[in-house]
């Protein structure tokens, strides 16, 4: 069943995940902004599940292979050219981790600097993680680009978290001046 949800969410038009990839973030982070006090809680739940999809979409459903590697960075730009496909692929890589990216800073203690940098780091460590997985245990293609684009995904959602910020503040002043 969940490897039918994922090949249903990968198929999908790429305009509906480039409008997903969009939205997303806005409402997360209203969401985020109107339920402030309580969102430590919520994205550490939803960041373990966030982990748990990533780590079955990407090592656990899949059987061994010997699909091999390609470390050079941004060769999937180069494949891209003959191989339309491959951007589809790099941008469901960044589709997966912007959740992960959303949830993270609402857990990590500290300035907003370090709650989206720390983010950003656990997102490219643990696409690392995935690849060297994938590489060590012959699990699919293990590849430099996966963790660029992951690692971007990540840092998209990260980012999202400036916007909670800027709604909170937004709120604050039209409830002071409700008061008023």
């Amino acid at each position: 069943m969940m490897h039918s949800i994922f090949h249903q969410i990968y198929v999908s038009n790429l305009s509906a995940i480039v409008t997903a990839m969009l939205i997303l973030p806005i409402v997360w982070s209203v969401f985020g902004a109107l339920f402030y006090k309580r969102m430590r809680m919520i994205g550490a739940i939803l960041s373990i599940v966030c982990v748990a999809v990533i780590l079955y979409a990407t090592v656990i459903s899949r059987g061994e292979s010997s699909l091999g590697h390609d470390f050079t960075p941004f060769s999937s730009f180069q494949r891209a050219i003959e191989q339309p496909e491959m951007y589809r692929s790099m941008l469901m890589n960044v589709f997966l981790f912007e959740p992960l990216g959303l949830m993270l800073p609402f857990v990590i203690k500290g300035s907003t600097v370090k709650r989206i940098l720390l983010t950003i780091v656990i997102g490219f460590a643990l696409s690392v993680a995935i690849e060297a997985s994938q590489y060590f245990f012959a699990l699919g293609m293990a590849e430099a680009d996966d963790v660029i684009c992951n690692t971007v995904g990540a840092a998209l959602g990260a980012c999202a978290y400036l916007l909670t910020l800027l709604w909170r503040k937004l709120m604050s002043k039209s409830k002071g001046r409700s008061k008023a």
